[in-house]
């Protein structure tokens, strides 16, 4: 069985001095994925930093991946230097 579509929901929050912080939900499809998570995750990443802005001035939650039957895998958290999945 071979998977047609890929596409990523980021979690995220813009970062405020004041105020509290409204999480939001943004997805990214890939329109050509590898089927490596490493790679496809990070292609979605650059995607979403190029439509949202830098990550100076967002904080990512957490990443999940899915394909036409639901979600791939473990959520995926950012920790200081790289993006992980939770599991892990």
């Amino acid at each position: 069985m071979s998977d047609s579509k890929r596409y990523y929901v980021i979690e995220w929050y813009k970062k405020n001095k004041y105020g509290n912080n409204v999480t939001r939900h943004t997805n990214v499809s890939l329109p050509r994925f590898t089927g490596d998570t490493a790679v496809d995750s990070k292609m979605a990443l650059q995607i979403f930093i190029k439509n949202n802005g830098n990550l100076n001035k967002i904080e990512v939650v957490k990443i999940k991946e899915f394909n036409e039957h639901g979600q791939i895998g473990e959520d995926i958290t950012p920790s200081n230097n790289a993006i992980i999945p939770v599991g892990r």
